[in-house]
C-alpha cells in the first residue's frame, strides 16, 4: 500500500513507518521530528517562532499539498496534526479526504473529546487536567477557559474528524476509553504503542554503587506532567540515602541522546497522571531500566495482564505515600533486577512493532472504503 502517515509523538510514527516499509510498503513520513527529539522523517516540517516563521511554515504545507494525493492510507497522529488553528486544520483534512482513498487517525494525545471526559466527566479518576473533582496545579497556571481544545471551533472541527474518518487506532487504554463514546466504536481499534526492540538492546542491571534516578523533562511541561513535583521527591530521598540513591534531572534531550541518559540510570520517572505507560516508559522497560509512570489497575484490566512491572504513579497517592514506595524499592535490588527483567518481557509481549504493524495493516483493510 501506498502510506502517507502526518505528524509524530515520541517517534510512535517514525518507528511504525520504518517497520511498514520492511513490511514492503511505500510509506512517507511527514513530522517535525518531534522537535529537540530529532525523530526520523521523510519529510520535516518544523513551525520556526514568530510572524515569519508561520508564513513560511503555511507555506511550506501548501507546496506539499498537492503531492499529497493518491494514497491508500493518509494516517493523522491526532486531530491537530499541524501547528495551525482549527478552521485551517479543517480545510486541509477536507482536502485530504477528498483527495485519497482513506484517512485514519491514531488516538493519541489531547484532542477535544479527551480533554473534555477529563475536564467534564468522571470517566477517569485522574487527570493532568483534574484529581478527583478538584483542578490540578497545571490548570491553575493554565485556565481551562484558556485550552484551545475546549474552544467551539476546535470542537467543531473535532467532530467533524470523528464523523467522518474510516478509522481510528487507539494507543492506550485511556484514549479508547474515550473515543469510544464519541466516534462509532466499530471504527475503532485498540493497538497498543509500538517500540522498536531491534534498536532498544536490553542490559541486566548494574546494582553496584549507588542506585541512579533519571527525571525525564519537557520544557514547559513540568508541571503538566508532574515531573517538577517527582523531581522534589526524590531529591529529598538522595538528601536522606546519599550514599545510596543520585539523582539526575535532563530536559529537551534528543531522543539518541535520552534513550542514552536512561541506558545509564536504574529507575526513570516519567509522568504522574497517566494511566498508561508512554512511548518513553516503554523504551525505558525495553532497555530493562525500571520506569516510574502511569500503571493503573485500569491499563492492566484493559490488555489482560496480571504481572505489573511498572512502579506506579498516581496524583491519588500523597507525596510521602510515594517517597516511601520508592524509597523501598531503591533498597531492595532482587525486586529492582525483577521489575528489569518483566519490564522487557512485557514489551516484548505487547508492544513489538512486529506485533503492532499487522493490526494497523488489518484495519485499514478492514475499513478502507472498497
Amino acid at each position: 500500500m501506498k502510506i502517507l502517515m502526518i505528524g509524530d509523538y515520541s517517534n510512535l510514527h517514525a518507528c511504525l513507518a520504518e517497520e511498514l516499509k520492511k513490511r514492503g510498503h511505500d510509506v512517507t513520513l511527514v513530522s517535525d521530528g518531534g522537535a529537540y527529539m530529532k525523530t526520523e522523517s521523510d519529510i520535516e516540517l518544523q513551525r520556526k517562532p514568530g510572524l515569519l516563521g508561520s508564513f513560511q511554515y503555511v507555506y511550506k504545507i501548501l507546496s506539499y499539498l498537492p503531492s499529497w494525493t493518491g494514497y491508500d492510507v493518509v494516517q493523522l497522529i491526532n486531530p491537530s496534526t499541524f501547528f495551525l488553528k482549527s478552521n485551517k486544520l479543517r480545510i486541509i483534512y477536507d482536502i485530504l479526504k477528498k483527495n485519497n482513498k482513506s484517512v485514519f487517525l491514531t488516538l493519541c494525545g489531547d484532542d477535544h473529546f479527551f480533554v473534555k471526559d477529563c475536564v467534564e466527566t468522571d470517566l477517569f479518576r485522574f487527570s493532568e487536567y483534574r484529581i478527583g473533582h478538584e483542578p490540578t496545579q497545571y490548570v491553575k497556571e493554565m485556565p481551562l477557559e484558556r485550552t484551545v481544545y475546549l474552544q467551539p471551533q476546535f470542537a467543531d472541527y473535532t467532530s467533524h474528524l470523528y464523523s467522518t474518518i474510516d478509522g481510528a487506532m487507539s494507543t492506550l487504554p485511556e484514549y479508547d476509553m474515550s473515543a469510544r463514546l464519541h466516534m462509532n466504536p466499530d471504527k475503532i481499534s485498540f493497538t497498543n504503542l509500538p517500540i522498536q526492540l531491534d534498536s532498544l538492546q536490553y542490559s541486566k542491571l548494574d546494582l553496584r554503587g549507588p542506585i541512579k534516578i533519571l527525571v525525564g523533562m519537557k520544557g514547559n511541561k513540568e508541571t503538566q506532567k508532574g515531573t517538577a513535583k517527582m523531581l522534589e521527591i526524590c531529591k529529598s530521598i538522595e538528601s536522606e540515602l546519599p550514599e545510596v540513591c543520585e539523582v539526575r534531572a535532563v530536559k529537551n534531550l534528543s531522543l539518541s541522546d535520552y534513550l542514552e541518559e536512561v541506558r545509564n540510570s536504574h529507575i526513570v520517572i516519567d509522568q504522574l497522571y497517566s494511566y498508561s505507560p508512554g512511548m518513553n516508559a516503554l523504551q525505558t522497560m525495553a532497555l530493562g531500566r525500571i520506569t516510574a509512570s502511569g500503571g493503573q489497575p485500569e491499563f492492566y484490566e484493559y490488555i489482560g495482564e496480571s504481572n505489573h512491572p511498572i512502579f506506579c504513579l498516581s496524583p491519588l497517592e500523597d507525596d510521602a505515600s510515594i517517597k516511601s514506595r520508592l524509597k523501598n524499592l531503591i533498597l531492595d535490588k532482587d525486586m529492582l533486577q525483577k521489575m528489569s527483567e518483566d519490564g522487557r518481557k512485557f514489551v516484548e509481549k505487547y508492544n513489538d512493532v512486529r506485533k503492532i504493524a499487522p493490526l494497523f495493516e488489518q484495519h485499514w483493510k478492514k475499513m478502507m472504503p472498497k
